[in-house]
């Protein structure tokens, strides 16, 4: 199977060597949710770069990420694909990857299982002459003219089971026992169902004789029909010279066997069902195959019936969850805002149609401190949501004992893994202001850097240097984390956010991105000092980025948090903004 090797790796980082390559698309970014392979680091994007495969051959495509995806030194740019040949070196930010390829089966070829037995391989030159194939199309009129009123009771037995239950397992048994009763000279029934990599799985296996249960079926005529699409009866499994001297054929003594796949409402086969029998006086004809394609498409239907069935509950319980996520998201986030003498507050949260993991929170602290939170934990769902209620509960216990910033965001890293984060990770800004002497203190672990809006110059920035920024947390035990400090002078504003702010999606597909957080948050005209006030700019920041979405639904949860202090002639404003409706963008207040 192809891998990617991890050949380098920024120091500090703990992820693994080796990643197999399944041959499905898998999206390589630091979203542990939506990706299959993760990388948590700050500077690949959430998704960053997918692999896929076609007719055998490995591509990577770049999926429109900040820093680009190169092969052999040269950009992939978007939407063009670049094809992988074996030790092509892969390189996303600072990790490089080697692309390996040992594969035997070379491109174009049938899946594995597909592939005939050494002791199959002699016998395939021989001509069509006791095999016969028919389409799996066949009508009930020429069945009802030729089968006699057992054969119609089999199709009204199955008709009417097959209508009566939408689970699948259930369904498999009642067509295999159904089939015994009809054909009396059969000894055994195969029902297979194909997994997700198209291997025939035997999910029902039912023998006329006691203790001959055994799962082996004939993986030749297995093959004929799924790869043919077409329904296979051999009168002769013995002497048959198209499935040669197969090991089930000559260990059960097989005399006749038929098989017809299980097709989709697509056309696309989800399985097969095999009879088989040992009677050499009484083998199967075409009349048997005739009935036992009438039932594969009767059954082929009822499959189809049965996994939507099971395709609406998966989403119905989907949607409980969010909602649980949601409740539990929203029992954690602060239902005031903070009050200090010439300083104002506003936050938002909307939450996305699938809950994602941010999360943002005032700490009061010890000589009128206060700690101002902001994070995002990888994940959706009500994964992200307990890890959430986990983070809540130590960022308070790690910031009221260790008075030192720096040093409690290094103990919350290591008390969150030994927690257990499952291979997740968090993104997390801490900011502690001081009220009285004005100053703030900012620990940043991997996440997007606070802005600082400086009133007296009219200038927006950064609060802090990238060189300060650190790995998320839940990523290296022991990292130990660097804090610095600002003064807020009259008028000055912090701004910090998760990335649904610049992830948010318009209707053409192009991000809000960072360029636009910077416009709107001090615009071009924004001379008068209520205009560039916390509550003012953070309106202002999410009211753009619902007129960009334009309707659009949210990807990912979005969460905006201003503060800062107000020129001496203004009031603060109550600005705390709460979700309407699952999914909707609520009017700031």
């Amino acid at each position: 199977m192809p891998t990617l090797q991890l050949l380098k790796v920024p120091e500090g980082v703990n992820t693994s060597k080796t990643i197999q390559l399944t041959g499905e698309p898998q999206v390589i970014g630091r979203d542990a949710d939506r990706c299959q392979i993760v990388i948590p680091h700050h500077a690949v994007s959430r998704e960053h770069a997918r692999i896929t495969v076609q007719n055998g051959t490995y591509h990577i495509e770049d999926l429109k990420s900040r820093n680009h995806t190169f092969v052999n030194g040269k950009e992939v740019s978007p939407p063009g694909r670049q094809p992988l040949k074996p030790d092509d070196r892969i390189k996303i930010c600072d990790f490089l990857f080697q692309f390996r390829d040992e594969r035997v089966v070379k491109p174009g070829k049938i899946p594995a299982w597909m592939q005939k037995d050494a002791a199959e391989e002699e016998a395939d030159a021989g001509g069509m002459t006791t095999i016969e194939a028919t389409q799996g199309t066949s009508n009930a009129n020429d069945i009802l003219q030729v089968a006699p009123a057992d054969r119609l009771r089999a199709l009204l037995d199955i008709s009417t089971g097959l209508s009566k239950t939408l689970d699948l397992d259930q369904l498999f048994v009642h067509i295999a026992d159904t089939l015994l009763g009809t054909f009396k000279h059969a000894d055994r029934c195969f029902v297979l169902q194909l997994d997700e990599a198209g291997r025939p799985i035997p999910k029902v296996v039912k023998s006329r004789h006691a203790g001959v249960e055994d799962p082996r079926f004939s993986r030749t005529i297995v093959r004929k029909a799924i790869e043919s699409r077409q329904a296979f009866l051999s009168e002769d499994a013995t002497g048959d010279t198209n499935l040669g001297p197969a090991a089930s054929i000559a260990e059960f003594k097989i005399r006749s066997v038929m098989c017809v796949p299980l097709m989709s409402a697509e056309g696309r086969p989800v399985g097969a069902i095999q009879l088989d029998t040992q009677n050499r006086t009484k083998k199967f004809n075409t009349d048997d195959l005739n009935l036992l394609t009438i039932v594969a498409n009767l059954a082929s239907v009822a499959v189809d019936k049965a996994r939507l069935h099971a395709s609406v509950l998966a989403r119905e319980k989907e949607q409980k969850e969010i909602e649980l996520a949601r409740t539990v998201l929203l029992g954690f986030l602060p239902q005031t805002l903070p009050t200090h003498d010439g300083y104002e507050f506003f936050s938002h949260y909307s939450p996305a149609q699938t809950v994602g993991g941010d999360y943002y929170d005032f700490v009061t602290l010890p000589h009128g401190r206060v700690a101002i939170v902001l994070g995002d934990v990888a994940g959706k769902g009500v994964p992200a949501a307990l890890l959430v209620a986990k983070l809540s509960s130590e960022v308070k216990f790690s910031l009221v004992t260790e008075p030192n910033p720096a040093r409690a965001v290094t103990l919350l890293n290591d008390q969150m893994i030994r927690g257990g984060l499952q291979d997740r990770f968090v993104t997390l800004t801490v900011m502690v202001l001081d009220p009285a002497t004005h100053e703030l203190t900012v620990v940043n672990a991997g996440h997007m850097n606070p802005k600082l809006f400086k009133g007296t110059r009219g200038e927006l920035g950064e609060a802090i240097s990238n060189d300060a920024t650190g790995l998320p947390l839940g990523v290296v035990p022991g990292y130990e984390y660097e804090m610095m400090s600002v003064t807020l002078d009259l008028g000055d504003t912090i701004t910090v956010y998760t990335d649904g702010v610049t992830d948010a999606m318009s209707p053409a597909g192009e991000m809000f991105g960072m360029d636009r957080v910077d416009r709107f948050l001090f615009p071009d005209g924004s001379e008068l000092p209520d205009t560039v006030r916390p509550k003012r700019m953070g309106e202002r920041l999410v009211a753009e980025v619902r007129r960009h979405a334009a309707g659009v639904p949210q990807n990912d949860d979005i969460a905006v948090v201003c503060f800062g202090r107000l020129e001496e002639r203004l009031a603060p404003i109550s600005g705390i903004t709460r979700p309407r409706a699952t999914g909707a963008w609520p009017a700031a207040t």
